[in-house]
């Protein structure tokens, strides 16, 4: 990573997770991208890419289960990334070797910002228990401390409430139907998944999202470098160490930038959210 202005260094994380099993949101791939925001070179990065050994290696947390508790079949990203990591058992490190890594990676490259495209689901503010916290809570028995100085905002937020804007729908409305259904839901709702928002930014409808915890953090890295060039203001002064509720219906039925924006200034700043950068999640 080139040399960087301390004040605009990021960390993007992605974690892919078991669910729908008995053990739901447990961390089996953890990746993370840290670069430099003032530099255009997506690809100018430090990168991580392990899997964690304690769930990789039990078989019991790849099954679904159903409500009555019967197995149903197999969780297939998860399948995929067994076989990458009998394939390169260097990626393959115990939970609290890749946290140990990842916070003196962001303390060696002096990180002011963590994020993630959903950051109450990979972390969480507040109440939300995120993927990260849970997996560190159940395999340490030890709570999640974000490292001191380091604050943080949600893609997802950010890219929902500025970029989704009166070019962005108007774009939408100029799409024919097979164009229109790449970027909305079966209900014919706009989609805000950092794959639809990569669609958009490199105007590339048929793009696929890997569901690997490296690749996606770069992807979102990419997205974070496009809107941090466009809005980096109004990020640092509305979003910083305040993550909201991104509501699907505001994407949905194409609400204003303005009118989100005056929603948002409207509601009081949560002092868990504020709090955190110092006493973690």
């Amino acid at each position: 990573m080139s040399p960087s202005n301390l004040n605009n260094v990021a960390c993007v994380i992605d974690t892919e997770c078991t669910y729908i099993s008995r053990t739901p949101r447990m961390v089996y791939h953890f990746g993370a991208t840290i670069g430099n925001l003032d530099n255009d070179n997506k690809f100018d990065v430090i990168t991580m890419d392990y899997y964690v050994k304690e769930i990789i290696e039990n078989v019991g947390m790849f099954l679904h289960t159903n409500s009555k508790g019967n197995d149903y079949t197999y969780n297939k990203n998860m399948a995929h990334s067994w076989k990458d990591a009998i394939n390169n058992p260097h990626k393959v490190k115990s939970w609290k070797s890749i946290i140990k890594e990842w916070k003196k990676l962001m303390k060696i490259h002096n990180v002011s910002y963590l994020t993630s495209y959903n950051f109450n689901f990979d972390l969480g503010v507040g109440d939300k228990i995120g993927t990260v916290r849970k997996t560190h809570s159940q395999l340490t028995d030890e709570t999640f401390y974000l490292p001191r100085g380091v604050e943080h905002f949600c893609l997802m937020d950010i890219c929902a409430n500025l970029l989704m804007n009166k070019p962005y729908f108007n774009w939408l409305d100029n799409l024919s139907d097979d164009e229109l259904a790449q970027m909305t839901t079966d209900k014919g709702n706009n989609k805000y998944s950092a794959e639809s928002v990569n669609r958009f930014i490199n105007k590339d409808l048929w793009y696929a999202e890997q569901h690997t915890a490296k690749r996606d953090s770069l992807l979102e890295y990419g997205i974070l470098l496009y809107v941090w060039k466009k809005y980096k203001a109004i990020i640092k002064k509305n979003f910083v160490n305040d993550v909201r509720f991104v509501h699907f219906l505001d994407v949905a039925n194409g609400t204003s930038t303005a009118e989100k924006m005056r929603k948002r200034l409207n509601k009081s700043v949560s002092s868990n959210s504020k709090q955190m950068q110092l006493k973690g999640v």
